[in-house]
This record gives C-alpha cells, structure tokens and sequence, in this order.
C-alpha cells in the first residue's frame, strides 16, 4: 500500500468513527475547551518566578511558534501536496462541515495543529510532564478531531506535529533568541507591565487562532494586488 493510500484509507477508518457528530466537533472547535491547559501552562509558567532565563526561553519559543505557524500557512497557499479531504468529493466522507469552498485548498500541514503542538512544545520545555500532557490533550482534541470531520488527511497533522515542535526547540537551543529577549526582559525590568500586555494580546490572538492577523494579512494581499 502506497502512502497515499494509507492516509485515505486511515482518514476513512477515522471518519467512520464520528465524523458526522455534532458534539465531537463542537468540542474540538471550542476556543476555551481546546485551549485551556495550553493556555494556563503557559501562563502559569510564565508567572512561576521572576526568572529572565526561563521567560528569555519562553518568548524565544512563542517567536517559534509564530514562524512555525506562518510557515504552515504559507506551505497551505504555496504548495501542492494534496487537497484538502472535504474538498475532493470523490472521497465519501460522513462530515457535518460544509462541503465547499475554501481559500486554502491544500491542507498540509494542518496550520491549526502546528499552533497548539507548538504551544504544547515551549510548555515542554519549562516542564516535561506538563508538556507531554499537553501535547497528549492536542492530539486527541484539537488534531485528531480534525481528521475524523476531514479536514485533514493523518500526514497534514504529522507533518504539524514535526513542523511546530522542531521549530520550538531549534529556538530554545539556538543562543541568539534567548539572549536577545533575556536582555530585552532586563532592559524592561521596572516595566514589566509594557512586556505582560504584549504577552497577553499575542496569547488572546494565539487563542483563537490570529484571527486579527489572519484579517489584517487579507487587507494588505489586497491592497499590494490592486
């Protein structure tokens, strides 16, 4: 069996499990549900001690996780692997998503399992156990999910699940990012409420997914274009 033919054939397995289940999805899709012990991880272990080096990490990890994303993104727009599995209507699939349109007709690597097992990754970093439970609460709501309704063939969330993590630990590895916003956290030190609100609104777009700058890049792709 063919590559191909093992994600359909795993995808079509999945599918028939719930695919055509309101609950499931409604669960995945759930901004807090999903993104509840991510989030709080991430917040908690951010406020856990004032230390420069953990949070230095922390940041250059959340950096990580924007490039990783972006990357997803643009493999979405830019490359041809495969269209997305509720757009091909050859495959017969049980899905309560509409079966139309999308800007993005290719699917790999899913954008959305990149974010939240990046996110899973910098909180693996800080603290193992924490972070492996939340790479475990990933994939069984937020990517799998994402298979059994069809959006996603299983190596769109494969490809994510390398792509977002790699990403993050090449950044909590590499000295530049860290040292750059060690020093920045210093030169901040008796401001540090101008660096938590920045950290509070990347965490409330991370959230649900950027949808301000998802918007905002629209705006611009049209205006270079008119």
């Amino acid at each position: 069996m063919t590559i191909t033919g093992l994600d359909r054939e795993v995808l079509l397995t999945l599918n028939a499990f719930g695919g055509g289940s309101n609950n499931l999805w409604d669960l995945a899709n759930n901004s807090l549900f999903r993104g509840f012990p991510v989030f709080f991880s991430l917040v908690a272990l951010w406020f856990s001690g004032d230390q420069p080096e953990r949070r230095g990490r922390m940041l250059a990890g959340l950096l990580a996780v924007c490039l990783a994303t972006m990357l997803s993104v643009w493999s979405q727009f830019h490359t041809a692997v495969h269209i997305r599995p509720i757009l091909d209507l050859a495959i017969p699939l049980d899905t309560v998503i509409p079966r139309t349109p999308w800007d993005r007709t290719n699917s790999f690597p899913s954008d959305t399992a990149t974010l939240f097992f990046s996110l899973a990754a910098v909180v693996f970093v800080e603290k193992r156990w924490v972070g492996l439970f939340c790479f475990v609460w990933v994939a069984a709501i937020v990517a799998i999910p994402r298979i059994i309704v069809g959006l996603h063939y299983p190596s769109d969330i494969l490809g994510a699940f390398i792509l977002g993590p790699a990403t993050v630990f090449l950044f909590a590895t590499l000295p530049y990012p860290k040292g750059l916003f060690e020093r920045a956290l210093t030169w901040f030190e008796g401001r540090l409420y101008i660096v938590h609100a920045l950290l509070f609104i990347f965490l409330a777009e991370a959230f649900d997914l950027f949808p301000s700058l998802q918007a905002l890049g629209k705006v611009f792709a049209r205006m270079l274009h008119s």
